[in-house]
């Protein structure tokens, strides 16, 4: 009994285990393909995204109300009370006698009412106006998608460069443990036979220690990098992710941009919203200026009455009634009211004008930093392509000099911790590189430009 249970135990764990793994999906993303996939899934543009087709359904809305209006009511009232009216006895003269007033009820116990009314809208300044608000707003929503759409692409590239460093990070520390590794066993084989002394030896079991730390610290930051660059391209978290670019690789792809002086506002997408909030502002105060102008609607009313001493019956007799008129509204006097809004909307043309005066100082601000870091980044690329070069030659000719026994252990250790230093420090360069690249494209107005 024991045995069956366990078996039905293992059983259900390897089924358990089987389903989990089918659950679990692989991706693998080329830095573009990467691009592409959050532009799809991100939950952020997917809301800006929302707020476009919102944005579209709200033009719906005001066109609407330029349409017939329609609608429908009924009534059936039981009058347990009728209300009474005193009037004058007007018929005291032709009897000639009678008290002078005498009180009269009017009205049926139950009464009963079908209304069918229209509603055009002939003119409405501020109607129009909306319409065409709307659709302006339609078009800030838009560029706003875009805008996301540019932010998407830089945090997405940046998270995968930064996977890629430490990808490379951690394969360059794997293979420094392997050669630290061959060099102590090569230490221990001349300590054994006399040739170095246990200081060499203890100098090298410091140093392999020191890298293994480093290593599980490095893949430890890989680990959350994966997960943020997941998170941002709405990648679940128990799916793999494969990043089939190499930094070194795409490097060598990259070329170098051709930077000018000529400076386009234009080009930036958040000038361009600037831009729109002001046509927006400049229509805000335009509908109050209108406001000052009739509404002219046309309307139609038909209605069908009944009346009774009893429900029963009712409906047996109805009394219709229709109307068809013409409502024209003309505003005199409102306390000032659109005049205190026609200055508040100017007063917020003004301040958008302001804010896109500094944004221009702004743009041509980010524009200089970025030229600067992109330029520096490159002369960095340079001369650390040089360090790595003059490290590699060095730990190349120590390790001949100590295996021939004419350099000692130390030596060689500082040049490895060289070496190591050189190389990433060449790969930090080159991700700092990419970095101020894509915040040059940026500043420039140059990524994903519409």
């Amino acid at each position: 009994m024991k045995i069956k249970s366990g078996f039905w135990l293992m059983l259900c764990l390897l089924l358990a285990l089987s389903n989990g793994a089918q659950s679990q999906t692989i991706h693998q993303f080329a830095l573009k393909d990467a691009v592409d996939y959050a532009k799809k899934y991100n939950y952020t543009l997917k809301n800006s995204k929302l707020d476009l087709l919102a944005s579209q359904k709200k033009v719906n809305e005001i066109v609407a109300m330029g349409l017939p209006q329609v609608n429908a009511s009924a009534n059936l009232i039981n009058n347990t009370q009728i209300p009474v009216q005193v009037i004058p006895n007007f018929l005291k003269e032709a009897l000639g006698s009678g008290p002078d007033l005498i009180s009269v009820a009017f009205g049926r116990n139950f009464t009963s009412g079908l209304t069918v009314s229209a509603n055009q809208l002939l003119f409405d300044g501020t109607f129009f106006l909306g319409v065409k608000a709307s659709k302006e707003f339609v078009n800030l929503s838009q560029l706003n998608v875009s805008r996301t759409e540019i932010e998407t692409e830089v945090n997405i590239s940046k998270a995968y460069y930064l996977v890629l460093l430490l990808e490379s990070n951690e394969k360059m520390m794997q293979a420094n443990v392997a050669s630290l590794q061959k060099t102590k066993s090569d230490v221990e084989q001349f300590y054994k036979n006399g040739f170095s002394e246990k200081v060499d030896l203890d100098r090298l079991s410091l140093q392999l220690s020191n890298l293994s730390l480093q290593s599980e610290k490095i893949q430890d930051q890989k680990r959350i990098a994966m997960m943020v660059l997941k998170l941002q391209m709405g990648v679940p978290m128990a799916d793999s992710v494969v990043l089939t670019d190499q930094l070194e690789n795409l490097f060598a792809q990259s070329q170098a941009m051709a930077i000018e002086d000529k400076v386009d506002y234009g080009n930036r997408i958040e000038y361009k919203m600037l831009q729109q909030q002001l046509t927006l502002n400049q229509m805000d105060k335009k509908r109050y200026l209108v406001g000052y102008m009739p509404s002219v609607f046309l309307f139609a009313n038909h209605q069908q009455n009944a009346f009774g001493d009893n429900f029963d019956g009712l409906y047996n007799t109805l009394y219709p009634g229709t109307a068809v008129g013409l409502s024209v509204t003309l505003p005199i006097f409102d306390g000032f009211r659109k005049h205190a809004q026609t200055q508040q909307a100017t007063i917020s043309i003004s301040k958008t004008e302001n804010d896109i005066k500094n944004f221009e100082n702004v743009i041509n601000q980010q524009i200089y930093q970025s030229k600067s870091s992109y330029i520096r980044a490159k002369q960095q690329l340079e001369i650390q392509k040089g360090n790595l070069k003059l490290a590699e030659d060095i730990y190349s000719k120590m390790e001949i000099k100590y295996k021939n026994g004419l350099g000692s252990s130390l030596e060689l250790t500082s040049a490895q911790a060289d070496l190591e230093n050189a190389r990433t420090n060449m790969l930090s360069t080159v991700y700092e590189f990419f970095v101020a690249e894509l915040e040059l494209k940026k500043s420039l107005g140059i990524i994903n430009n519409k």
